[in-house]
């Protein structure tokens, strides 16, 4: 189990397993200065380890890049355009990825969206849902092969204490077309999905060399909360002031949140604990909702994305 608690940085945690991190290619999706994912990416290069910097945008993708490098001249930095919004997109960048020459040892899906007002993925598919789960879902799949060729592969679903907002939907995961959204509930249905894909896809791979966790990262204000209105705090009056402003004892910062993403990508400790949900760098599956945890559930979801991705894997 690990030693490590809601206090301690992504940085001190890296340290604590530099030498699984050294030389390890690492995929973190999400990476935008100020997130976890640009933190992860971070504290993985300064341990020496090749970090696949994959967003949506190149001149974020380089703002981050150029800050790590600043930070640690010598960092080894590779760029990936990835569009969780597009299927069409995550298939350039899942072929991009099967090319390198090489394996990829560990993928952080850090990348996702928060609350946001309905929208629509490029295939249609309300967007939190798409984004967050079947973006990732194939992503995953299509470059699976190269995390095989790795000695101790293993894969990181970035989910949320939010999942308790919500359970997947498997009769109207769109929320009638838009017409009756609620955008916590479809942000919660996402993150459940998160967890469940973990669990599976877990399963699938049980007696393989991979591994696979779902975490809780922690609370820090990010960009991640860029859609929040006057409304949501109000809603959420016990964790934010009026003013949108935190208050109490749930908040922490970047590092602090990222210190889990380490843990789940890196702690031989674990290793015995695949398809577990992480929360404050602990292996938590008793502080994850029932349904989020359901095997039925998690096959269930598998096909079901399979049939929306037009895929078997």
């Amino acid at each position: 189990m690990s030693t490590f608690d809601s206090n301690i940085d992504a940085i001190d945690v890296a340290k604590a397993f530099s030498s699984e991190i050294k030389d390890k290619r690492v995929i973190v999706t999400g990476v935008t200065l100020g997130g976890f994912g640009a933190e992860a990416a971070r504290v993985l290069a300064s341990e020496g380890a090749e970090v696949v910097l994959a967003g949506r945008r190149a001149n974020k993708i380089k703002e981050t890049a150029d800050a790590i490098k600043a930070e640690f001249p010598k960092a080894k930095l590779k760029e990936l355009l990835f569009d969780l919004n597009s299927q069409a997109m995550i298939r350039k960048s899942a072929a991009e990825v099967l090319a390198y020459d090489g394996p990829v040892d560990v993928l952080i899906l850090n990348a996702g969206i928060m609350g946001t007002p309905y929208k629509r993925t490029e295939e249609g598919l309300e967007s939190q849902f798409g984004n967050n789960h079947i973006g990732n879902f194939l992503f995953t799949n299509l470059v699976l092969p190269k995390l095989l060729e790795a000695p101790a592969p293993r894969i990181v679903s970035v989910a949320s204490l939010g999942h308790f907002w919500g359970p997947v939907r498997f009769d109207n995961i769109g929320f009638d077309e838009g017409k009756t959204y609620d955008k916590w509930a479809a942000y919660g249905q996402s993150k459940t999905a998160n967890i469940l894909f973990a669990i599976e896809l877990a399963e699938r791979y049980k007696n393989t060399k991979l591994k696979v966790f779902s975490i809780h990262p922690g609370g820090a204000v990010t960009s991640l909360h860029q859609h929040m209105t006057k409304e949501d705090y109000e809603k959420f009056s016990d964790y934010y002031n009026p003013d949108g402003t935190p208050k109490g004892d749930w908040i922490r910062t970047v590092s602090q949140s990222t210190a889990t993403h380490i843990v789940a990508g890196f702690d031989p400790s674990i290793a015995d604990k695949s398809g577990s949900y992480l929360a404050e760098c602990q292996v938590a599956n008793e502080q994850a909702a029932p349904y989020a945890l359901d095997k039925e559930n998690a096959k269930k979801l598998w096909t079901l994305s399979e049939e929306i991705v037009g895929q078997k894997f």
